[in-house]
């Protein structure tokens, strides 16, 4: 199944917003989201356009996703 460029920002903004909302609403840790998710992740007051851009950029793509795997590690959600 091929998908194209388009559906697969569309896929990954999706992603990358429950990504952000469960940082926001599941980890407890200030620190943790200020100093990591908001520094290297989603930045703090993200738009549409912001998950976006992130989403269809490659490596910040990536490195929400690893940001995200750290952030959850440091909170002991996984």
């Amino acid at each position: 199944m091929k998908v194209s460029r388009n559906e697969l920002i569309n896929i990954r903004t999706k992603l990358l917003k429950g990504m952000d909302e469960y940082v926001r609403n599941h980890i407890d840790d200030e620190c943790i989201c200020y100093d990591i998710w908001f520094a290297v992740g989603v930045p703090d007051g993200a738009n549409e356009t912001d998950f976006r851009e992130i989403a269809a950029d490659e490596e910040l793509w990536l490195d929400c996703v690893k940001t995200f795997k750290r952030c959850c590690e440091l909170a002991r959600k996984i």
